[in-house]
């Protein structure tokens, strides 16, 4: 759930694209516990949000997007992982040590959020 402007091209479209992988899971009611314990790394109440989100930012980028998604029966998990809630600040820690390019834009970010 990190804001999408700061995600480097690589993980944008990479969300993106597990974003969509994720739909078969849901539909054939696989269990979702991996993804979301111990840190919860998808929000499955906002796949449809998030799908979005992520598709408007390529777009502002200057790439396509040809996939819409729907968002997806979630009623079979139960209600506790439905509306489980990611972890922004493990989240950004976490873009800022893998990728140079996302902690780039992080910094960048957080630099003008405190002088502005």
């Amino acid at each position: 759930m990190v804001d999408p402007k700061l995600l480097c091209k690589k993980h944008l479209q990479g969300e993106h694209f597990e974003i969509h992988l994720h739909l078969h899971n849901f539909q054939k009611h696989h269990s979702v516990t991996g993804r979301i314990s111990p840190v919860v790394l998808i929000e499955p109440a906002s796949m449809k949000f998030r799908h979005d989100l992520l598709a408007q930012e390529m777009l502002t980028r200057g790439g396509k997007h040809n996939s819409p998604y729907e968002q997806p029966d979630i009623s079979y998990l139960p209600d506790w992982q439905q509306e489980v809630k990611a972890d922004l600040n493990y989240n950004l820690k976490d873009l800022t040590t893998r990728c140079e390019e996302c902690a780039k834009r992080i910094n960048t970010s957080e630099r003008s959020q405190s002088s502005g």
